[in-house]
């Protein structure tokens, strides 16, 4: 019968090379990064506490002592904040992100941001390429997140905001506007004005959002015996190409429509442009008007009407909630910002 002798068993062999069990042994053991198992040793109030009890379990096993000075270290070192966003042209993103960035530079952190789902890349993907870079704190600009994805979040323990259409129900920081409410602001209006036959033209966007605006517009048009029917729903982009595409097909669609709600000023932007090559009028044959109401909408021609969003000062907050997660002070779990109704020419008959 064979002896076991100290160097067949693993761990004892370890203790031998290293003098101690390692991270990596304990991640490895419990199937998660050494990131988790940092961040579980360092903050447990911020991981899952199913995970947190296995992890526990396995440094109870191993016997593995935490390494203070190369803790510190490795957390001296993580100042990246990661982001992900659906296209870097996605309306407000270029306002957030700059404030963002100016907000949390102030104590030695900095940005990136990767766009989900280029070159069919999968949202796994783009998750597991984030999280290699060992993360400070990830934000999300109107991502949708699968469950297997929430579900690895939560486990990192990696602190997240999200921010954009706002999220009650989500399982980090939420920060953003209602776009329930903005496009009710438009509709009454609209109808205020005594156009009656409005439509809404929805591109692609996260589920939040699109279930927002749809509930919104449904609620206002009925509340105001209007109908709801004339609504239209595309994959294409939210820019200047799709409103000059879609518009003539939508006129047919509907000859009488006399007001169109666009998901951007972008889109909107395109209307108008494709009013121009038709020769008709704005807003005299066709009003038009917009969600997120940026730079655009007032330099356009006419300039346009618009529900804005505070974008900037979606970014200093959304900074500032970052460097309080990542100083480990509390933070409301949902901030709401406001948005605003400007009036301008594209509807004023």
């Amino acid at each position: 019968m064979h002896t076991l002798q100290a160097d067949d068993n693993p761990r004892e062999k370890r203790r031998k090379n290293t003098g101690k069990i390692t991270l990596a042994e304990v991640a490895k053991l419990v199937g998660v990064s050494t990131m988790t198992v940092s961040r579980a040793l360092r903050m447990p109030e911020k991981v899952n506490p199913e995970l947190r009890t296995r992890i526990e379990a396995a440094v109870n096993e191993l016997g593995y002592v935490p390494n203070l000075q190369a803790r510190n270290l490795a957390s001296a070192d993580s100042r990246l904040v990661m982001g992900v966003v659906p296209s870097f042209s996605s309306p407000g993103f270029l306002a957030v992100s700059q404030a963002m960035q100016a907000a949390i530079a102030v104590q030695g952190y900095s940005m990136m941001f990767i766009e989900s789902g280029q070159a069919g890349q999968s949202e796994e993907n783009t998750l597991t390429q984030m999280l290699a870079y060992n993360p400070a704190a990830i934000v999300q600009f109107n991502i949708d997140n699968i469950s297997s994805c929430s579900q690895l979040l939560i486990n990192t323990g990696v602190p997240v905001v999200e921010i954009g259409a706002i999220n009650r129900e989500a399982s980090w920081i939420s920060i953003g506007v209602d776009y329930a409410v903005a496009i009710k602001k438009l509709v009454t209006s609209l109808v205020q004005m005594g156009y009656k036959n409005i439509g809404l033209l929805c591109t692609a966007s996260n589920n939040i959002m699109f279930r927002q605006v749809l509930s919104g517009w449904n609620s206002a048009m009925l509340s105001l015996n209007h109908s709801p029917h004339r609504v239209v729903t595309s994959h294409l982009p939210a820019d200047i190409t799709t409103g000059l595409n879609l518009l003539g097909d939508i006129r047919i669609t509907w000859p009488e429509l006399d007001a169109l709600i666009c998901m951007s000023d972008e889109i909107a932007c395109g209307c108008i442009m494709a009013c121009h090559s038709a020769g008709l009028k704005v807003p005299d044959t066709l009003a038009l008007a917009s969600l997120s109401g940026g730079t655009l909408a007032a330099v356009c021609s006419p300039a346009l009407t618009a529900v804005e969003f505070p974008w900037r000062e979606t970014g200093r907050l959304a900074g500032k909630t970052l460097l309080d997660l990542l100083n480990d002070k509390s933070t409301d779990s949902v901030i709401e910002l406001p948005s605003t109704l400007q009036l301008r020419a594209s509807t004023r008959k």
